[in-house]
């Protein structure tokens, strides 16, 4: 028997937490307690109100699923049957009587909510960013998992050999680099970089990773899922005063899961660029352009010291010429002040 509030239609927003619960109990196959779950990110709220609400309501105009029931039914479906999304829809038209685009919507929409992932295309709805897993309706081999495994599969073309450096961390990216974050919910998206290099895309749904390392019910590789969480722990370092209250004030401006900003840094053997395979590339071509760029403003002078040579000769000129100002300042002063008492003492 369903649970009442999975009656209602998909486009809804402010998900209650019990309601939220027993959905992601049906997606990952789990049984956690309202106490295990409200500790996960406040009931996955960033996962709930940053991209199931959000792609839900999209999609409520092209979809046949028109409860949040249906659409879990596709959920299981789809992790039930490995086959191509032209056949798995020709299957269920088979059994409903009525094949037309709003089974494949369905479809897509659902694996979306399944892997947090921007699978196909949905007709009113912009994919965020610019990576998409291709999982098309005409492909008649391809399988859902075999297609994300070819979009998140380890592609290293790069031979670069690069070191990550502690200071290489999103709060340096933007207050050194002027690389902006912007934060995303398609894994697919990941340290990818946008707008002429001056953004980078950052994966922050790191409870719902978590959950798909719990779930029996994943096609998501569990060495991705850790390489993924990996680059979080290398650019996000809770044990880093600085990286730390940079992340905690976009959490609570953003609405961001906090657990992306938990995890502790990686040391010195795992931040070696060897240790990384599917996010490789893009963290080599990540770090040259930070190492490519140039302070703009002070602040970013005064906390970049990469070089530190070059950060302490750049202070020490600082210094100097502050100083000579303030001394020049003093003696145009001074002098001011001397000249104004000899006219006042002739005019005596």
């Amino acid at each position: 028997m369903s649970a009442p509030g999975l009656q209602q239609g998909i486009a809804v927003t402010n998900l209650p937490i019990a309601l939220r619960q027993i959905i992601i109990n049906r997606i990952f196959g789990l049984d956690l307690s309202e106490k295990d779950f409200i500790s996960r990110d406040h009931g996955l709220s960033a996962y709930f109100t940053d991209w199931f609400e959000e792609q839900c309501e999209a999609a409520s105009r092209e979809v046949s699923a028109e409860t949040l029931e249906e659409l879990l039914d596709f959920v299981a479906y789809l992790q039930t049957t490995n086959s191509s999304q032209d056949r798995i829809a020709r299957k269920l038209s088979t059994s409903s009587g009525n094949f037309d685009a709003a089974t494949n919507a369905s479809l897509t929409l659902a694996a979306r909510i399944w892997l947090s992932i921007s699978v196909g295309s949905l007709s009113h709805y912009v994919t965020p960013g610019q990576d998409f897993v291709l999982w098309e309706n005409n492909w008649e081999y391809s399988k859902l998992s075999k297609a994300v495994h070819d979009t998140l599969w380890p592609k290293i073309q790069t031979t670069e050999k690069v070191k990550l450096p502690k200071v290489f961390t999103a709060a340096n990216l933007e207050t050194i680099a002027g690389i902006r974050i912007q934060w995303t919910s398609n894994l697919a998206d990941h340290l990818s970089l946008r707008d002429d290099d001056t953004k980078v895309m950052l994966f922050h749904q790191a409870s719902f990773l978590e959950l798909h390392q719990k779930s029996k019910h994943t096609i998501l590789r569990s060495d991705l899922i850790e390489e993924t969480i990996s680059t979080l722990r290398l650019l996000i370092p809770c044990n880093e005063p600085r990286s730390r209250k940079w992340f905690q004030k976009k959490q609570k401006k953003l609405g961001l899961d906090a657990k992306a900003g938990s995890y502790s840094s990686l040391n010195t053997s795992a931040r070696q660029i060897e240790k990384f395979h599917y996010w490789r590339d893009r963290l080599v071509v990540l770090k040259q352009t930070f190492d490519d760029s140039e302070p703009q403003t002070l602040r970013s002078w005064w906390y970049d010291d990469r070089k530190r040579v070059q950060w302490y000769t750049f202070w020490i000129a600082v210094l100097v010429l502050t100083l000579t100002i303030a001394f020049g300042l003093i003696q145009s002063i001074s002098g001011i002040v001397q000249a104004w008492a000899s006219v006042k003492s002739l005019h005596k």
